[in-house]
């Protein structure tokens, strides 16, 4: 181990930049669960994802039943896709609206609510999920 020049020529280390603070949009935020829990669950859940994102994705999926209804193989193919879509949009709500549950300072028995009633959604989204890709896969006569 030398300690020529080389070592005396090296800059020192800058000090760490703090990190930037969050941000996001709409959709960041509501995954990180920012908004109020009344906001979350009103808003983003049941204007935006249950009349919004239910609505387009039946209506949806009822065109591609449809429009597909004599090629299988391609109506499975971009039903699947579409519910992959749909699951994928579920999954940021509920995770949104369980992180806001845990952060709401509120009474605590909204906080616990909030949660049943997500639990209570999953188990209907599960069939729900599966009625659909029955639908997706069977045969027409």
């Amino acid at each position: 181990m030398s300690t020529s020049s080389e070592d005396k020529s090296l800059p020192e280390a800058a000090p760490n930049e703090p990190l930037p603070d969050e941000s996001g949009g709409f959709f960041a935020r509501h995954w990180r669960g920012e908004y109020s829990l009344a906001r979350t669950w009103w808003v983003n859940d049941t204007l935006i994802w249950g009349l919004g994102i239910n609505l387009i994705m039946a209506v949806l999926l009822g065109v591609v039943i449809f429009v597909f209804r004599e090629q299988t193989a391609l109506r499975v193919i971009v039903g699947l896709g579409e519910l992959a879509l749909y699951v994928a949009a579920y999954v940021w709500a509920l995770v949104g609206t369980w992180r806001a549950a845990v952060k709401y300072k509120g009474p605590r028995i909204w906080s616990i609510w909030a949660r049943v009633g997500m639990s209570l959604g999953v188990l209907v989204s599960i069939m729900n999920v599966l009625g659909a890709i029955g639908l997706i896969i069977q045969p027409f006569e």
